[in-house]
């Protein structure tokens, strides 16, 4: 597959990212896949999959929301689900006007939280042509029983001490996104085999940070896609993880029951990230054809 380094301008900043074609594609229009990385994971964290999308026929687009990895924005490490999903659609929108991309076979595909941005964005954007969630939280209200009683006090104290303390002009406060907690210093994500993945897949990425800022909890609590089930009219392939307690599959599978046809379920046995670290290879396989399939019909 070929390449290109992209920069798409969205209210004032840039925001970062690659575009992957197949090599043999010179001079066609192709569909496309938007990729959205789980939380705190950068763009060039998943470029490894672009080869099993762009073996299928799609282009394959990732890059990185505002406020992180290589684009522009400020807070650093802000992560704003709603306002990434809008940025999305101004990102839909520079896809739409290239030479090179077919605008009326768009598609998304995302995991963990970025499955649950696909899941919003194709509810309130009609281009999209498909859409693909991967282990999706779809209940910011779920995401607060992560943590233990006495941590999520801790955290949402947190918040709107940081609110008072950035309108006093100091700068946003953080918390670490994975590891161990300690006493005073809480962490977002601390189970064992999300530590193992996150080490394996993200770590080593030059852009990677591991940190949110505080004011990303809230945006995370306040996010409740599967309010959006109905409107999702696009095809859409969900897949789960059987077990899962980290974007609770309850939750995702009563979300799935609401959304109207054509769709897919696939579930994996195991947790959020078992799933990921067992059967990711097939995982991507199995989607990226679902989507070449679908967009040729």
């Amino acid at each position: 597959m070929i390449h290109e380094d992209v920069t798409f301008p969205v209210d004032g900043l840039a925001l970062r990212g690659r575009l992957f074609r197949p090599d043999d594609s010179a001079g066609t229009r192709l569909p496309v896949v938007i990729i959205q990385s789980g939380l705190g994971g950068p763009a060039e964290s998943l470029y490894g999959i672009a080869q099993g999308f762009t073996d299928a026929g799609l282009a394959c687009l990732l890059y990185d929301h505002r406020c992180t990895g290589y684009s522009e924005g400020e807070p650093r490490q802000l992560f704003d689900p709603w306002q990434q999903c809008r940025d999305l659609r101004h990102v839909v929108t520079h896809l739409t006007v290239r030479d090179d991309v077919d605008a009326d076979r768009i598609t998304l595909w995302g995991i963990s939280i970025g499955g649950a941005n696909s899941l919003f964005t194709a509810a309130t954007d009609r281009r999209i042509r498909a859409v693909v969630a991967v282990i999706p939280p779809v209940s910011g209200w779920s995401a607060r029983q992560l943590q233990p009683a006495g941590t999520l006090a801790e955290l949402e104290a947190l918040i709107p001490a940081d609110r008072q303390a950035q309108l006093r002009g100091e700068p946003a406060a953080t918390i670490r996104l994975h590891g161990k907690p300690a006493p005073g210093d809480p962490v977002m994500f601390s189970d064992e085999e999300g530590l193992e993945f996150v080490e394996n897949m993200i770590h080593d990425q030059p852009s990677f940070r591991n940190a949110i800022t505080v004011s990303t909890l809230d945006h995370l609590f306040e996010m409740e896609v599967r309010a959006y089930a109905e409107r999702i009219t696009a095809p859409t392939l969900m897949v789960l993880a059987a077990q899962d307690t980290v974007a609770p599959v309850e939750e995702a599978r009563e979300m799935y029951g609401r959304i109207p046809e054509p769709k897919e379920l696939i579930e994996y046995p195991g947790q959020h990230y078992e799933i990921l670290s067992h059967h990711f290879p097939e995982i991507i396989a199995r989607t990226a054809g679902w989507l070449a399939g679908t967009v040729s019909r």
